[in-house]
């Protein structure tokens, strides 16, 4: 019965006959095709010039620039465009699409949007219009990264915002249509660099305020898991000299220290930058081995709350989170992360193993933006003040040193009248003075901050620090070594902020210039040396004067009529030998302990009722300090950049002569 009804069917079928029939298709936009035929880097006068690929693919191709790189082969997988610092411009070819998905004769405008990344302030660029259906035309973006794609859209451009209203310019938006029918398409991907720690912290221009990528959301890294681990993409360097480059590393990246609210870390692959010696870069002295101190690398997690699970020395493999500001201190916020590998799960002796891959980076006056002459420069005394350093930037979040520092003798309260808060003060034509608008009665608070923090007035050749800042927030200023010899414990990265001079064991040899009553200097000479102190040039040392032993330091406070220094050397080796005179530069960088070693009291007094007490604080203001910390801006501070040490270890004591190192610190090794 079933088989006689299915042949029933297939009769009745046949003998109807079969038809197409063609549905109408819905009137309107259904979609976009995208096509972007060129990517350029818009440069600092508004002009375009080829992007740069990723260093990898510069050596595939055997060649040392861009320009050797075909431009079939630029951004793709395995060549992809370096993350730019500035704009880019985009050649982009749109066709309207129906709900078929085949071309449409439609005009009128259509906008722009790009993911990830922001549209230009110039609304010019970020719409088009369609003619009969297509058009060609020009969008420019910025903090773009990873896959980027590129979407074409039928609906009013998206405004951009900033303090105060409406950024750019609102007339050259479009004339909006009657309707939009909120259709969009997008491109396929344009493969840019993935972010790393480095290309999220390196400022666009030459302001170490603030990081490209505040508000935006990244992730660093790679987990095994979600596919190959991210590694760098450095310039090709051949270390182990085989004749072929070096392999690239994967991002690594280490927690570094952790606080109540978050933790740090940094990537201890990142590649050396080179440094921008340019006009425009406003460098006093660049770094002699063409780089930057630092590699943008790390950066303070703020967490809310402390890291459970994670330690100092933990390695990660992703970091994602907000992009966020904080006192011109470049943070990551709302944050997530994988860990590659719990330190503490190994033996106590490898807890520092990738620490120890990570040495604290020394700051010395070059860094702080000192000149390398004998002169004198008002900011001098305040490490980093200029906001265009960028050699600072570079160590910004990362482990830094400070070694030989001076505490503050005074610590000097500013706030007269009692509001909790000092005003800060900047710098105007080459004197220091208020900031903005500040309130008449004020201004003796402006002046007493200046005159503490500087060392001038009151306080000149004294280190004082102000109060309310040490008692809001447990800052205080400490000043650095002054240039000179390494071996005495000075700077050397200045040579000429001193006076060398070329010794002879027959002719007594003076320096050029001398310095002022009261002025304090340090004498150093490789050799033992007769020194002497006199009026001039005339002075001339003899075997009759005081004989400074080779290697040793002499720090002296200059008497009237004793400007100068003459010397003798005792016997010449083979070789030359030199003596060095030079004054401090007090230049000052802040410092806060309080959660490092609260049992350390700085704001101490030598003439304590309390016996004990008083005699630490003779130890503490006779001493100097080799200090170890995280790197922090601190925009309203003066001086503005904090090294912030983890705990007691990261302080050691250089005693003063007959002293002892004061509680809880030990002597430096």
């Amino acid at each position: 019965m079933k088989k006689r009804f299915l042949l029933l069917a297939a009769s009745a079928v046949a003998a109807s006959g079969c038809y197409d029939v063609e549905g109408s298709t819905p009137p309107g936009i259904g979609s976009f095709r995208v096509v972007v035929q060129s990517v350029t880097a818009v440069n600092a006068n508004g002009g375009t010039q080829p992007l740069d690929v990723v260093a990898s693919c510069i050596s595939r191709f055997g060649g040392t620039r861009t320009e050797h790189v075909p431009l079939e082969a630029r951004g793709k997988e395995d060549c992809r465009y370096v993350i730019p610092r500035g704009q880019v411009e985009m050649l982009v070819d749109v066709t309207a699409l129906d709900k078929a998905g085949k071309p449409l004769d439609f005009t009128g405008p259509v906008s722009f949007k790009v993911v990830p990344g922001d549209l230009s302030d110039d609304y010019s660029y970020n719409w088009m219009t369609l003619s009969r259906g297509r058009g060609l035309g020009k969008l420019r973006a910025q903090y773009i990264y990873g896959d980027v794609r590129v979407w074409a859209m039928d609906e009013p451009v998206e405004l951009n915002y900033t303090d105060g209203g409406i950024a750019g310019d609102p007339t050259k938006l479009p004339k909006e249509p009657e309707s939009r029918t909120y259709a969009a398409g997008s491109s396929s991907p344009l493969l840019f660099a993935e972010p790393t720690l480095a290309a999220v912290q390196t400022p666009q221009l030459y302001d170490n305020t603030t990081s490209p990528f505040v508000t935006k959301f990244v992730t660093v890294g790679r987990a095994p898991e979600s596919g190959s681990i991210l590694y760098q993409n450095c310039p090709s360097v051949d270390l182990d000299k085989d004749g072929k480059p070096d392999p690239q590393p994967p991002v690594t990246l280490l927690v570094t220290g952790t606080d109540p609210s978050g933790f740090f870390v940094t990537d201890i692959t990142a590649c050396r930058v080179p440094e921008d010696i340019s006009t425009a870069a406003q460098v006093a002295v660049p770094e002699p081995n063409g780089y930057l101190p630092g590699s943008y690398a790390s950066m303070f997690v703020y967490n809310y709350s402390y890291p459970e699970g994670l330690d100092p020395g933990d390695l990660l493999w992703t970091l994602s989170g907000s992009i966020q500001e904080f006192t011109s201190t470049t943070q990551l916020t709302f944050p997530s992360w994988t860990v590659r590998e719990h330190v503490r799960q190994l033996p106590p002796n490898q807890w520092d193993k990738y620490l120890k891959l990570n040495p604290p980076v020394e700051i010395n006056l070059r860094h702080c933006g000192l000149k390398n002459e004998l002169a004198v420069s008002n900011v001098d005394g305040l490490c980093g003040y200029y906001t265009s350093n960028l050699k600072m930037e570079s160590l910004e979040s990362g482990l830094v040193k400070v070694r030989h520092v001076r505490f503050p003798r005074v610590f000097k309260t500013c706030d007269f009248n009692g509001d909790g808060d000092v005003p800060f003060f900047c710098s105007k034509k080459g004197a220091w003075s208020f900031c903005g608008d500040v309130e008449p009665e004020d201004m003796d608070e402006v002046q007493c901050n200046i005159d503490c923090t500087t060392g001038a007035g009151a306080y000149q050749r004294t280190v004082c620090a102000e109060r309310t800042q040490y008692s809001g927030y447990g800052q205080f200023v400490v000043e650095m070594t002054g240039p000179g010899p390494y071996a005495a414990g000075l700077d050397d990265s200045l040579p000429l902020r001193g006076q060398e001079v070329t010794l002879s064991d027959t002719q007594s040899r003076p320096i050029a210039k001398g310095y002022p009553e009261g002025e304090p200097i340090t004498v150093w000479c490789d050799v033992d040396t007769y020194i002497r102190f006199g009026a001039s040039t005339a002075t001339t040392a003899t075997p009759a004067d005081t004989l400074l032993p080779a290697k040793s330091r002499r720090d002296v406070t200059v008497r009237a009529g004793e400007g100068y220094v003459a010397f003798l050397a005792k016997q010449l080796p083979a070789g030359q030998s030199k003596c060095y005179v030079g004054s401090s530069t007090h230049t000052r960088i802040m410092v806060i302990t309080k959660d490092a070693v609260p049992d350390l009291r700085v704001d101490c007094d030598e003439n304590d009722a309390d016996a004990d007490r008083a005699q630490q604080c003779r130890f503490l203001h006779g001493a100097t300090y080799d200090v170890v910390g995280h790197l922090r801006q601190v925009q309203p501070a003066r001086p503005r950049w904090m090294v912030m040490p983890r705990d007691a270890d990261d302080l050691c004591c250089h005693p003063g002569e007959g002293l002892e190192c004061p509680r809880p610190l030990k002597a430096c090794e």
